[in-house]
C-alpha cells in the first residue's frame, strides 16, 4: 500500500540523517516531501452511476443497491453514506436519496438517486385451520372458500375476499375434492394453488320425541316408531331407524322399546326410549244406505231401514247396538233429521245423520186472491212448479227450462192462465201481502243479492217453496225455516 511505502520512507530518511551527520535537511521536511508525493497519487473521487434503483418492499436501503466505481478502491472499501431522511420502505413509491461515497483517500461524491420501492411478492395462501395438505370439511357444512383458508399479502395484508377457484366447494358429497385457488395484491402478484378439500360425515343424526317419551297408540293400528319421533341428519335424508323390542298392536298393554338411529356413513345417535299404551281409542262408523231422503206426505217410514251396519275395530259387529233418535212426521211436510248412534265396549261413540224431506202433496188451487183454477189431476201452479225442479238457472231467462227466480213465478202463472210483472219487487207490487200463505202464493225475500225486494218463489205447503235458486241448484225445494231465507223473508203475496 501506498502509505506503507510512505513508512519505510520515512525509517530510511531517518536513518540516513544519523548515519550522516553531515545532511543539512531537517527530517520532518523529508517526512512532509513523502507524504505530500503519496496524496498526489489518488486525486480521483468514486463515482455513483446508479440513476434509479428499485428496492423490495419492506427492505432496508444499502450500499449494495448502488452501483458505485472507484479508481483504485474497491467498492466494498468504500465508506458510503445514504441519506433516507425522505425515504420510506413500508410505503410503495418513488424517492429521492441522496449518496455519497468516499475513498480511502478521503475523495468523496454525492448524487441524488432516485430509489423505487416496489412490491414483486405474491400473496401466500394457507389453510385456516389444518397444518396439513388436506383440509378437512364438514359434509353439508360451508361451501365458503374462505372459511377454510386465507391468503396474506406483504403489503396489502388480508386478501382472502378476493381469492378466486375454478370450481366451487360442493359439500353434499363425502370425498376429496381438489380445487385451484388464485389470490392476487394489487401489485398484480398472483398465487395460484391446487388444495384438496376432504368431506367428511362425522355428525350423528338428532333423535327428540313428537309428542313427549310417553305415547297412546290404537288397538289394531300399524306402530312405527318414526313416526313419533323428529329424526334429522346432516347429510342423509332416511336415516335408518332398528327398533328394540316389540309393540304388539293386537294386545292392549304397555310397551318399552328404544330406537337407533344411524346415517348412512355409519354415524349413531344416542338410543331413544319410548314407553307405548296400546288401547281401544278408535270409534265405531256407521254405514247408511243414503245421507237423504224424499217421500211425500202420509208415506210409510221407518229410520232403521236405511242403517247397513255399524262395526268397530275391536268389537266387530255392533249394529244390532245403533240408538236412532227420529223427529220425523211423515203426515206433515217439512224437514227433518234422523240421527244414528253407537258406543263401542271401550266407551269409544260415533253418529251420523240422515236428512229427511216430508214433501206435501198437490192440493187443488184455492179460489181466492186470484188463485184459482187448478186443474182436475192436482196439476195447477203448483204442478207446473214442481214440473220445472231441477231446471237450470240463467239470470234473466224465463223459460220455458231455464229461469231467474222471477222468470220462473211468472212463467208458471203465465202457463196456468195469470198474469205477472217480470221482476221480483214488481211482483211484490202487483200482490197484497197476506200473514199466512197458501199454496201457490209467492213469498218474497229482501237483500239477497241487492237491496229491496230481490228473490220471489212460490210457496207450496208445510214451510216450503219452490224456486230458481242460484246457478248451482237451479230450480229446487227450500225451507222458510232455514237460516238463510229466514233471514231474508219479506212476507207473501196473494
Amino acid at each position: 500500500m501506498d502509505r506503507e511505502i510512505a513508512s519505510k520512507l520515512n525509517v530510511l530518511i531517518n536513518d540516513k540523517v544519523m548515519k550522516r551527520k553531515a545532511m543539512f535537511l531537517p527530517l520532518f521536511a523529508i517526512s512532509a516531501f513523502g507524504v505530500v508525493g503519496y496524496a498526489a497519487a489518488d486525486r480521483e473521487a468514486p463515482r455513483i452511476l446508479s440513476n434509479k434503483v428499485q428496492v423490495l418492499y419492506g427492505t432496508n436501503l444499502s450500499a449494495k443497491d448502488f452501483e458505485i466505481t472507484d479508481n483504485r478502491d474497491k467498492a466494498e472499501d468504500l465508506d458510503v453514506k445514504i441519506d433516507t431522511t425522505t425515504f420510506d420502505k413500508k410505503q410503495l413509491g418513488t424517492y429521492n436519496v441522496k449518496v455519497e461515497a468516499a475513498d480511502q483517500f478521503n475523495n468523496t461524491t454525492s448524487k441524488v438517486v432516485e430509489v423505487e420501492v416496489v412490491d414483486k411478492e405474491a400473496p401466500v395462501i394457507t389453510p385456516k385451520n389444518s397444518g396439513g395438505y388436506v383440509i378437512d370439511v364438514n359434509a353439508n357444512g360451508s361451501n365458503k372458500l374462505e372459511d377454510y383458508i386465507k391468503a396474506v399479502d406483504n403489503v396489502d395484508g388480508d386478501v382472502t375476499p378476493f381469492i378466486t377457484a375454478d370450481k366451487e366447494l360442493d359439500t353434499t358429497k363425502v370425498g376429496v375434492q381438489t380445487i385451484n385457488v388464485t389470490a392476487s395484491d394489487n401489485a398484480g402478484n398472483t398465487t395460484t394453488k391446487a388444495l384438496q378439500f376432504a368431506v367428511s360425515d362425522k355428525e350423528a343424526p338428532t333423535v327428540s320425541y313428537k309428542n313427549g317419551d310417553h305415547v297412546t297408540v290404537a288397538y289394531g293400528s300399524q306402530f312405527n316408531i318414526a313416526d313419533y319421533l323428529n329424526i334429522v341428519d346432516n347429510l342423509d335424508t332416511n336415516p335408518k331407524v332398528e327398533t328394540e323390542g316389540n309393540v304388539d298392536t293386537s294386545k292392549e298393554g304397555t310397551y318399552s322399546i328404544k330406537a337407533k338411529v344411524s346415517d348412512a356413513n355409519g354415524n349413531s345417535a344416542q338410543p331413544v326410549a319410548l314407553t307405548v299404551e296400546v288401547k281401544d281409542i278408535t270409534a265405531p262408523t256407521i254405514t247408511l244406505s243414503k245421507s237423504s231422503v224424499e217421500f211425500l206426505e202420509g208415506s210409510a217410514f221407518n229410520a232403521r231401514s236405511y242403517l247397513s251396519n255399524a262395526s268397530d275395530n275391536k268389537d266387530g259387529d255392533i249394529t244390532g247396538k245403533v240408538q236412532i233418535n227420529s223427529n220425523v212426521n211423515a203426515s206433515k211436510a217439512g224437514s227433518y233429521t234422523v240421527t244414528y248412534t253407537v258406543s263401542d265396549n271401550a266407551g269409544n261413540k260415533a253418529s251420523n245423520n240422515l236428512n229427511v224431506t216430508v214433501k206435501a202433496k198437490a192440493q187443488p188451487q184455492s179460489a181466492r186472491g186470484g188463485v184459482s183454477g187448478a186443474n182436475a189431476n192436482g196439476g195447477g201452479i203448483i204442478g207446473t212448479a214442481r214440473s220445472k225442479l231441477g231446471a237450470a238457472y240463467v239470470f234473466g231467462a224465463s223459460g220455458s227450462n231455464v229461469f231467474d227466480c222471477s222468470g220462473f213465478t211468472s212463467y208458471v202463472y203465465r202457463s196456468n192462465g195469470k198474469s205477472l210483472p217480470r221482476t221480483a219487487a214488481a211482483q211484490y207490487s202487483a200482490t197484497s201481502r197476506v200473514s199466512s200463505p197458501q199454496p201457490g202464493d209467492l213469498v218474497f225475500f229482501s237483500n239477497t243479492y241487492k237491496p229491496g225486494i230481490s228473490h220471489v218463489g212460490i210457496y207450496i205447503g208445510g214451510g216450503q217453496f219452490i224456486h230458481a235458486a242460484n246457478e248451482r241448484t237451479g230450480v229446487t225445494v227450500s225451507s222458510l225455516n232455514s237460516g238463510y231465507y229466514a233471514s231474508h223473508y219479506a212476507g207473501a203475496g196473494r
